[in-house]
């Protein structure tokens, strides 16, 4: 089986090297610097303390050479690059083909209505297999905190238990499916977990302060950090509650983390030994540290997670005070305005893959587009 991973960054690394040493998958990555590559990689797994050699892999900077024999192509890219990758892909890749987003969130669904007219499914993980740090760019991947367990769902719905399959086979890791792809995007994950301590670390940050020292972001949790996470959280579960779809396996922060107060979710945070090592991201200079609002943890959290929540909560009446605060507080610090205070669209929501952008604007089309 031919299998494609597009994008040659940290998840993207590691699973070239994870896959590649199982017999009968022939793994091909593209990425923008095929030539720092080898055709075997290093994989230093430091939670087990062992280094495993990859198996035989090509690169390749051709996308059309990367998708036209592919039978599973396992995106990596930040949700910002997923638009034009997937309008680049369509006329090339096979109708027979699954096309996989790594993780699922992000509305990349939205971009791939031609893909699922020509016969291609989708599916959507809900977490990453493990935290991924590429060591040594085309030579050495770095991987940590590897989950016992993964969750998967596709479009059409039907194709979830033969992708979950697969998935489990490929990546040997037990893979559970999931009832609704939005249940795979509907989740504690980065678009909280990113967000919600950046605003309570950077509330009252004004343009030009440095501050002294690298900022740690989960060192530096704080109960008021867990208490907008989980104030977050709550909103997104009532807007769970409120879609007309199956969406009952999706988990509250609190449940995910097994912490049912803010106290308890800090401790916990502070025990997580893949969290500790994590920075806020922040530009160091001669001043001292200032924070980095060109960050992934922005560009993609807010536009491709914040707001798909926003628009969700929109098309459902759900009130979002506390999401709408984040917005609020990224406006002030960037200057990016997604929403105005009546609920009605900024001048920069076209940067957002919010579903009423694609005229799913109800309930009704909702349920339409996800039962599929």
């Amino acid at each position: 089986m031919n299998i494609t991973v597009l994008g040659g960054g940290n998840i993207g690394m590691s699973l070239v090297g994870e896959i590649s040493r199982i017999k009968g998958y022939d793994v091909t990555l593209y990425t923008s610097k095929p030539e720092k590559f080898d055709s075997r990689i290093d994989v230093v797994d430091d939670e087990r303390n062992m280094t495993f050699k990859s198996g035989v892999f090509k690169s390749t900077a051709n996308l059309r050479e990367a998708v036209v024999d592919a039978d599973v192509l396992l995106c990596t890219l930040p949700a910002f690059m997923r638009k034009k990758l997937i309008e680049d892909i369509t006329e090339d890749i096979k109708p027979t083909a699954v096309l996989g987003f790594v993780p699922g969130y992000g509305g990349a669904e939205m971009y791939c209505r031609n893909l699922l007219d020509k016969g291609v499914t989708i599916f959507g993980l809900q977490k990453v297999p493990y935290v991924s740090r590429t060591k040594e760019v085309g030579k050495v991947a770095g991987i940590m905190a590897r989950k016992t367990k993964l969750y998967v769902s596709a479009i059409p719905c039907s194709k979830t238990d033969e992708i979950a399959e697969l998935l489990e086979d490929m990546l040997l890791i037990k893979t559970q499916s999931l009832k609704n792809y939005m249940s795979a995007t509907l989740l504690p994950g980065n678009p909280l977990l990113h967000t919600s301590g950046s605003y309570v670390y950077l509330k009252d940050y004004k343009k030009g302060y440095h501050y002294p020292e690298q900022i740690y972001y989960y060192q530096s949790w704080v109960d008021e950090c867990s208490k907008v996470i989980c104030d977050f959280s709550d909103e997104m579960m009532s807007i769970c509650k409120a879609l007309p779809i199956d969406l009952s396996e999706v988990q509250s922060i609190q449940e995910y983390y097994e912490s049912p107060t803010p106290q308890k979710l800090t401790v916990k945070f502070h025990t997580i030994p893949s969290f500790q090592p994590l920075t806020l991201p922040m530009i160091h200079d001669e001043e001292g540290f200032m924070p980095d609002f060109n960050s992934r943890f922005y560009t993609e959290d807010i536009p491709f997670g914040v707001c798909i929540l926003k628009g969700l909560a929109l098309i459902v009446n759900v009130e979002t005070p506390t999401i709408d605060a984040i917005l609020d507080w990224y406006y002030r610090m960037t200057g990016k305005q997604y929403f105005l205070a009546d609920g009605s669209f900024g001048k920069d929501i076209n940067e957002t893959a919010v579903h009423q952008l694609f005229g799913i604007d109800s309930p009704e089309k909702i349920k339409e587009f996800y039962n599929r």
